[in-house]
């Protein structure tokens, strides 16, 4: 089955969220690693940024490849779960961030990446999308 617009679209949506976060990522880091390296309990784990930014890159891919390139319905509810997750984290660390915890480019980017998980994630319940994952769509339409 050739690709639908809704997964072509959710690929670039998805796609560009994971390009955003990872220009958080390098926004962040110093900041993160002086946050580790202040508190004596955790400055020998500095190396764990790097193998959180791999993990993370990783998951993306995986689960990018097998919703946009498998039709995995599992990865599907993944990427929604996901979707979610973010606009929880963005929601909870809102207050603090519009208070000065975060500079203003990392909120925006934080604003951007959500957004665009969410955009992203909202295409895989589209009736061309819902096929796409052999779920029934008899007598919708879009």
């Amino acid at each position: 089955m050739q690709r639908p617009a809704s997964i072509v679209r959710f690929e670039q949506f998805y796609l560009a969220s994971l390009a955003a976060s990872l220009i958080s990522w390098f926004v962040e880091w110093p900041l993160m690693e002086a946050r580790l390296a202040a508190n004596p309990q955790t400055a020998a784990f500095g190396w764990m940024l790097s193998v959180m930014l791999v993990l993370n890159v990783a998951v993306s891919l995986l689960l990018w490849f097998f919703t946009a390139r498998r039709a995995s319905v599992v990865a599907k509810w993944i990427v929604v779960v996901f979707a979610g997750l973010s606009v929880l984290r963005l929601l909870l660390n809102l207050p603090a961030a519009l208070q000065g915890a975060l500079s203003a480019t990392s909120l925006i980017l934080a604003l951007v990446t959500t957004g665009l998980s969410v955009a992203a994630a909202a295409l895989l319940f589209r009736t061309d999308a819902r096929a796409w994952f052999g779920e029934d769509v008899v007598g919708e339409v879009e």
